[in-house]
């Protein structure tokens, strides 16, 4: 294959493309679909309490598509409201079972990931997460853009997140 001297963007590109496509289809046999239900069972795991406004910001959807996503999650069992911050707001936790669906999305979001990099050395994944991490580390810019980055993360895998150093160094 001849590829111009600089090939790393088109490549980036294509291993998104296949990282993401992989992951999406990892994670839906858990969550029962792809995309922003299994999305919003690690975000909720992560962030308990928030309005359902927040939680639709963070996954970049409408506010009828933010309330459709929340009843999906309370007809499967997985989510409850609670009373929120004022009379008019309510706050959404997991139910334990919802608790575990979003472990199960986890650890099947991480098999595929692990799977994907056992062609590589230690040494390569070590660049690996150097690389990646000096990218994720300078584009955060709030706490939704560090939710929004994180939302399929499990939070637990990084010793010291790039994304929340990033964060750190923005706010000051």
């Amino acid at each position: 294959m001849n590829l111009p001297a600089d090939d790393a963007p088109n490549l980036l590109g294509a291993l998104a493309l296949l990282v993401g496509s992989r992951v999406r289809a990892a994670v839906a046999g858990p969550a029962g679909s792809t995309g922003a239900l299994a999305e919003a069972l690690v975000v909720l795991k992560d962030q308990p309490g928030v309005p359902a406004e927040w939680l639709g910001q963070v996954l970049g959807l409408t506010q009828p598509g933010a309330a459709h996503l929340v009843r999906r999650l309370i007809e499967q069992g997985w989510l409850e409201r609670r009373g929120g911050a004022d009379a008019r707001s309510r706050a959404l936790h997991l139910t334990p079972d919802g608790t575990e669906a979003a472990e199960q999305v986890l650890r099947a979001r991480q098999a595929v990931l692990t799977r994907m990099l056992e062609p590589l050395t230690d040494e390569q994944r070590g660049q690996l997460a150097d690389i990646a991490g000096s990218l994720l580390r300078r584009e955060v810019r709030d706490e939704r853009s560090l939710a929004r980055l994180c939302r399929l993360c499990d939070r637990s895998r990084c010793a010291t997140c790039p994304v929340y150093a990033g964060y750190r160094e923005a706010a000051g």
